[in-house]
């Protein structure tokens, strides 16, 4: 996989994975357009948007594994993906200074969504930060939202949106194959809520003079969002199945991995600090004291 930030085409389809992700009606969708898709698209049966991703976008906690997951879809021929990206903040994710700082190490191959898109937003990010700053409202955007506040960093002006469900109870048609995980980071707050997530979506049509369809004729968000109308006879894509050997679920790396990967958080303690340098004084004597050239 190598980073593509160039994005020259004027549309993107932004796939979530809410219900309408298997009613596309392709025959809204223009001749050209690149491809977002976000958390765990890779639970699909079928390939619903093909399978080549310009960017697919994950949040930090699990963004461990779902960066090890996608390299082995890469390597398995099941996905073919430009840009992996990490769902960041500027604020918000100010606590997260050990993932930011090792980030170019255990994820040479991603990118961190604040500073190459989310940045060009400065009056979001500003509001945003100011709302989680001073009015304490930790109610948070959809990862989907997010992708397309990405889109429009992009410079994309036609946004088309499937499986996009802000006001399903259905939100997810796989929700079985990834309940494991999310149980696994219940939150005890309201994380979402959909009247954010159209305040944001109003706010990029109107700043950005960007324009935002569904191409889903029976999805919830059809109420809040237009539905394009038809604009591509031509366009007889059909979804394939997805092989039985494809992965579809989040893969946990090898455990030496995973112990490096938690050993950083451990070091950053500052008692476990102070006891780890308190154990090295002997060592570092010894090595003082030797005639043997060290070099670390």
């Amino acid at each position: 996989m190598n980073k593509n930030l160039n994005f020259t085409k004027k549309s993107v389809l932004i796939a979530g994975n809410g219900p309408s992700l298997k009613e596309i009606d392709y025959s809204l969708l223009p001749k050209e357009y690149d491809i977002f898709r976000c958390n765990h698209f890779y639970a699909e049966d079928k390939y619903y948007t093909g399978k080549k991703i310009k960017a697919a976008f994950f949040v930090i906690p699990y963004f461990f594994n779902e960066y090890y997951t996608m390299q082995k879809m890469l390597q398995n021929g099941d996905y073919e993906c430009e840009n992996i990206v990490c769902k960041m903040y500027n604020f918000q994710d100010r606590k997260e200074k050990i993932f930011r700082e090792n980030f170019k190490y255990f994820f040479p191959a991603a990118i961190n969504g604040y500073d190459a898109f989310f940045y060009k937003l400065k009056e979001l990010s500003n509001m945003i930060d100011f709302d989680f700053c001073y009015e304490y409202n930790t109610t948070e955007m959809l990862t989907g939202t997010y992708v397309i506040c990405c889109a429009v960093a992009c410079g994309y002006k036609e946004i088309y949106l499937a499986g996009m469900d802000f006001g399903d109870e259905k939100y997810n048609y796989f929700s079985e194959k990834i309940e494991k995980i999310k149980e696994s980071k219940k939150r005890t707050t309201k994380m979402h809520h959909k009247s954010i997530d159209l305040k944001i979506l109003d706010f990029l049509q109107q700043q950005y003079n960007v324009k935002i369809f569904s191409i889903c004729p029976n999805s919830s968000i059809n109420a809040f969002i237009p539905l394009h109308p038809i604009q591509n006879n031509e366009n007889i894509f059909k979804p394939i199945e997805r092989p039985k050997d494809a992965i579809k679920t989040q893969l946990t790396p090898p455990i030496k991995a995973v112990r490096r990967y938690k050993r950083l958080y451990l070091e950053s303690n500052i008692i476990i600090k102070f006891f780890h340098e308190l154990v090295q004084v002997p060592r570092r004597i010894r090595h003082y004291y030797s005639k043997t050239r060290y070099t670390r």
